[in-house]
């Protein structure tokens, strides 16, 4: 699912691409923008550190120790 985000973002495009964002899947422009509206939006930020939260705690549960992604939001 790795289409660029176009101009503006709003919180919909924002959430739809938290996985990838988390697993580090998004290009360089991309990731800027996601990390310029988490700064900015505090449900966006809260729904990210929720799902991060949830990936380490699956990570944990499952035994897997590649949690790198998950641990940037704390």
């Amino acid at each position: 699912m790795n289409r660029p985000m176009l101009g503006h973002c709003g919180c919909e495009e924002i959430r739809d691409r938290l996985s990838e964002y988390l697993d580090e899947e998004l290009g360089t422009l991309d990731r800027a923008r996601v990390v310029l509206h988490l700064a900015a939006c505090h449900r966006c930020r809260g729904t990210a550190v929720g799902l991060a939260r949830t990936v380490q705690a699956v990570h944990r549960l499952l035994g897997c120790r590649g949690g790198r992604p998950a641990n940037r939001l704390h």
